[in-house]
């Protein structure tokens, strides 16, 4: 049971405890579990290949990412052991590219703090324009003679080309330039936001319908390129602060969904329909055009790798992780065209229902950067998981509320189920980030914007899946078995990712008391 607790903090120290050196690969321990989502499997390869560092030598002690270097195992000391030895020169010519800044936040240059704030303000202001139609587009679709199911396509849709956007964005990051594909995103979100602000003068019925889903396509792209880019700069910009970064740019992403339907609301209370979309466009393209001058430029290697994104799914660890962000992303991006019409009943404003989405993303943007800089500095990443599933499975039965526990729909318990989603969304999203590249460092890739960029369009895919699946799914079981059974089915999901955490660990601490047990076989204490 120790075993099993020293695996859900994550770290060197729960390998130690079962007798492991320290380097020893921990994914090659871990056993092959099949992945609930293998129409990744289908994506695009990027085939980064693998180069050997021609900066440093390399050096026969392999240094995972973060910490100092590990002592040999005794394999590694066996000149037979072909394989051991092929994976260690694999680590060693990564390592040297994976060194870190000891130094503090006031270490950092001008130019990498202008670098954090354009990377957080993006993240802001798209958000912000993603989320402000949440409180007043149902409202009006359903005006233009939209369904429930329509509603969820138009808001699904935006994930759905993300999903398939993103993987390939990641793959040709290196040949399209990381700040180039960074400033084009924005912009092109904010072109098509201001023509989204247009719509209210289409038709109704399907030209409305149609043209919705079109624009929000497009805009998608644009999103994909500027997201996807801005964690393969902070990954290469930052490398010893990433699970710090990724919870600065989730606080800003977080106040964004906390503001967007606030600011939304408030602009069509006073401007109407058009109002918000030439605000929060314009804001985007200014954006865009002043990361021009102050995101730092950083040379995109493009190597020629036998590794790439195929090689990454291969992994189990990186099937766990996509399984987290998907989940992740329903159990948020259900609530954005089904929580404005579940709170009809109770007579609210287009500004109080916004204040209730303001809850869930409040308290992400608060708790974000805590869990950043907790994973940096405790390496906590799994029992942070595992906690902010188990903290989604109890905010989904409060703000349906549940059938199973008799409770009846209350307004407080809604806003509480809503506040606790926030805490759990951070705990359960931004570990995952770190989770990935760690363990495609641990399989030998390269710490260049090849690995940057496929580990991030696999993330950012793996996201806009979930996000995809939440609205449009969910957008259909309300209207089939109503909210209250759509988000119990939801919270089921989240207990089927605890269950398969927990059994995916407790193999990991089996199959190391099994190697252990063979070592100490081999090798007798006496000698």
């Amino acid at each position: 049971m120790n075993q099993l607790k020293s695996a859900l903090l994550g770290g060197s120290r729960y390998r130690a405890s079962a007798g492991f050196d320290e380097e020893t690969p921990l994914l090659a321990t871990r056993p092959i579990i099949a992945s609930p989502f293998m129409p990744f499997g289908t994506q695009t390869s990027c085939e980064p290949t693998e180069r050997q560092s021609t900066n440093s030598p390399s050096t026969p002690l392999a240094r995972r990412y973060g910490t100092a270097p590990e002592k040999p195992t005794i394999g590694e000391q066996d000149s037979n052991n072909e394989d051991e030895s092929e994976e260690e020169s694999s680590f060693s010519s990564s390592g040297s590219s994976s060194e870190t800044r000891t130094g503090g936040f006031s270490s950092l240059s001008k130019r990498e703090w202008a670098t954090i704030v354009m990377l957080a303000f993006a993240n802001l202001c798209s958000t912000i324009a993603f989320g402000c139609i949440a409180p007043f587009y149902p409202g009006e679709a359903q005006l233009k003679g939209l369904n429930s199911s329509q509603i969820g396509i138009v808001f699904g849709a935006f994930e759905l080309v993300m999903f398939i956007c993103a993987p390939l964005l990641g793959r040709y990051m290196a040949f399209f330039g990381s700040k180039r594909m960074f400033v084009a995103g924005l912009i092109i979100t904010g072109i098509t936001a201001m023509a989204f602000g247009g719509m209210n003068l289409m038709p109704p019925g399907m030209p409305f319908f149609f043209t919705s889903l079109a624009l929000r396509c497009v805009e998608a792209v644009g999103d994909a390129a500027f997201v996807t880019s801005s964690f393969a700069i902070s990954a290469k910009a930052f490398p010893g602060r990433i699970a710090t970064i990724v919870g600065i740019m989730e606080t800003f992403a977080g106040l964004g969904y906390m503001l967007g339907p606030v600011v939304g609301g408030v602009l069509y209370e006073y401007g109407g329909f058009q109002l918000p979309f030439f605000v929060l466009g314009g804001v985007l393209i200014l954006a865009g055009t002043v990361s021009c001058y102050l995101v730092e430029e950083y040379i995109d290697e493009p190597g020629e790798d036998t590794k790439g994104m195929m090689g990454m799914l291969k992994i189990p660890h990186i099937w766990i992780m996509v399984y987290a962000v998907v989940i992740c992303a329903i159990s948020l991006s259900f609530l954005d065209p089904t929580l404005s019409p579940h709170l009809a009943s109770f007579n609210l404003s287009p500004s109080m229902i916004g204040l209730l989405f303001l809850l869930c993303g409040g308290v992400y943007t608060v708790t974000a950067p805590f869990w950043g800089l907790l994973i940096d500095r405790y390496r906590c990443t799994n029992f942070l998981m595992l906690f902010g599933a188990v903290a989604t499975v109890i905010s989904m039965f409060l703000i349906g509320p549940t059938p199973l526990l008799g409770m009846t729909k209350d307004l407080f318990w809604i806003g509480v189920g809503l506040a606790l989603l926030g805490l759990a969304a951070g705990a359960l999203y931004i570990p995952t980030f770190q989770n990935c590249l760690d363990a495609v460092r641990a399989k030998g890739y390269e710490d260049n914007f090849q690995t940057y960029g496929c580990v991030s369009g696999v993330f950012q895919s793996a996201f806009a899946f979930g996000g995809f699946i939440g609205p449009t799914l969910g957008g259909m079981g309300v209207e089939w078995i109503g909210f209250a059974w759509t988000t119990t089915l939801i919270a089921a999901v989240n207990v089927v990712f605890i269950l398969i955490l927990i059994a995916f660990f407790a193999a990991i601490c089996i199959r190391q008391r099994c190697a252990k047990e063979l070592l100490e076989t081999k090798i007798p204490l006496n000698c």
